[in-house]
């Protein structure tokens, strides 16, 4: 989802006619940020690409803390340089390290053949409840040929 993040963030909100036909609809405050921040990822969502709302907000959070973070990029750099090592966030993995790569129909068929599990899908505990169905509240349809009497 970086990627996407990152193309949200360099998006030209101020030269997109709709976008600001948009804003000036709603009336919306110039000190409100949060709800401004809101209403770009809505219309980023709805006429750019798909971007995850709670996923954008946790990244901007991560990379303005690593902006502001000690252990910046020349830090690193100094240290790697003089054989120091002191283990960073950039230590862990990051997003684009679990990114899920896009499978094609094959090897996802391969997987399942083979009993492996199918990278980025949830499974799910759905469980017997070994109860009786419920019956039917609704009528049933009737069939075409149910439905009016032949004439001859």
């Amino acid at each position: 989802m970086e990627p996407v993040f990152r193309r949200f963030d360099s998006f030209d909100f101020e030269a997109d006619d709709r976008f600001q036909e948009g804003l000036k609809t709603l009336n919306l405050q110039e000190t409100d940020e949060a709800k401004h921040l809101d209403m770009k990822l809505f219309f980023y969502n709805r006429f750019v690409e798909p971007i995850d709302r709670s996923g954008y907000k946790q990244w901007s959070i991560d990379q303005r803390h690593r902006r502001t973070s000690p252990g910046s990029h020349s830090d690193i750099r100094e240290k790697q340089q003089t054989g120091e090592h002191t283990p960073t966030d950039t230590d862990k993995p990051t997003d684009t390290d679990t990114e899920v790569v896009q499978l094609s129909f094959a090897e996802v068929m391969r997987l399942v053949q083979e009993g492996k599990e199918v990278p980025g899908t949830t499974t799910l505990e759905v469980k017997a409840t070994n109860q009786s169905p419920t019956p039917s509240q609704m009528d049933r349809k009737l069939k075409p040929w149910e439905l009016s009497p032949i004439s001859n």
